[in-house]
């Protein structure tokens, strides 16, 4: 789908903003009823019920909810970090959501056996870790040239003891659920005027497993997964600017069954610098002057990202003048392209004079025929 031609997904379940959990999976059950492509007429059905179910799946996610409120579509671009699902295949995509009950006092429609089959109800056993986001700030400098970092993070992993299975000893502490005979799944078939209606609901004594764990894990307490915090060192790239995120793959949470490892995201926010300025690869940088040396010229020391440099400042110079340095600036972290810096020149007004710089003063004052000037101008305006 175009993102730029993607519509507010609030607009497209017709909730407000600040709309509950429960007010979302209420707009989006009314949408579901109403265009989904077994019983909707309406040509455009299949694309309508597919945008209610990518709506529902970001903003029924508090946390994808989050990013989506803060970045808006441009979270999808972000490197897969806000874990978005690929609905080109239509059907729900791993979405946290039972049909069993979507069309429960429905009538209408005919020759459809199980929604759950269709939407993947069945609690999916192996699962991808989740991805996690940690924001850090680090100095200008450390920006410019570089750094490596040691952040701290708390992620799922599975639990020591039992490897992530649960059971105090492995698998072989599991026993089939008695309650589904290990299918993980429930049937209920029900007569109606149309003929029988079946659907299928994760067993709520596995969770769909299809097993239950005998003698659960005391490290984990049955659950195979712990917390644990870690420490892990990031390299951040010289040029690296306010936004922009490092992708650490297999850093986020543990995985469900075999699923594989999430991915961590460092975004990083760069802290001001006191006189420098930054726009891209160019740095900008402003320094005063006096009268005097704006008046004769000067060779001014200026400082740069690697030290001292000389500028050649000529006479009459104007004060907001800038200068360009070629070369002194950052190398861009995706072109490579070396920047300029630009120096800005402030005259600076003195306040206070001492007799010698008056009499200075008034002497080239008198010299400049500046008033002369002033006064031609007012003589033409008669």
């Amino acid at each position: 789908m175009n993102l730029a031609a993607k519509s507010d997904y609030y607009e497209i379940l017709g909730i407000s903003k600040n709309a509950s959990s429960e007010e979302i999976k209420s707009a989006y059950k009314r949408l579901a009823k109403k265009y989904h492509p077994d019983v909707s007429a309406d040509p455009k059905a299949k694309e309508k019920f597919q945008e209610a179910l990518e709506a529902y799946n970001v903003l029924s996610d508090s946390q994808k909810r989050q990013n989506y409120d803060q970045f808006g579509h441009a979270t999808e671009g972000f490197s897969g970090y806000q874990g978005f699902r690929d609905f080109s295949g239509f059907g729900g995509g791993g979405i946290d959501f039972d049909f069993s009950d979507l069309f429960e006092n429905f009538s209408g429609f005919e020759g459809f056996s199980s929604f759950t089959d269709l939407f993947g109800g069945r609690k999916k056993r192996d699962q991808h870790g989740e991805n996690l986001r940690v924001d850090i700030s680090i100095p200008f400098k450390e920006a410019i040239f570089g750094v490596t970092k040691t952040i701290e993070i708390e992620r799922i992993e599975n639990c020591s003891d039992c490897y992530g299975s649960g059971a105090e000893k492995g698998d072989s502490g599991k026993k089939t659920c008695s309650r589904c005979n290990g299918k993980g799944l429930l049937q209920k078939t029900q007569q109606t005027p149309f003929g029988l209606f079946s659907t299928q609901t994760t067993c709520a004594q596995c969770g769909g497993e299809g097993k239950i764990i005998e003698k659960p894990c005391n490290h984990c307490r049955g659950k195979g997964k712990i917390r644990k915090n870690r420490k892990i060192k990031v390299k951040i790239p010289a040029g690296i600017e306010t936004g922009m995120h490092l992708h650490l793959q297999g850093e986020g949470n543990t995985g469900i069954g075999k699923g594989s490892q999430g991915d961590l995201f460092v975004v990083v926010f760069v802290e001001k610098h006191k006189f420098f300025k930054r726009d891209g690869p160019d740095i900008f940088f402003e320094t005063p002057l006096s009268f005097s040396e704006v008046a004769l010229g000067t060779k001014l020391e200026v400082p740069t990202l690697k030290g001292k440099a000389m500028l050649d400042i000529p006479s009459g110079t104007q004060t907001d003048t800038i200068f360009r340095m070629k070369g002194k600036g950052v190398k861009d972290l995706n072109s490579g392209r070396q920047g300029d810096q630009f120096v800005k020149v402030k005259v600076l007004t003195p306040s206070k004079l001492s007799r010698k710089e008056r009499k200075l003063f008034e002497e080239l004052n008198e010299q400049n025929g500046m008033k002369a000037k002033r006064k031609s101008v007012f003589d033409f305006l008669k």
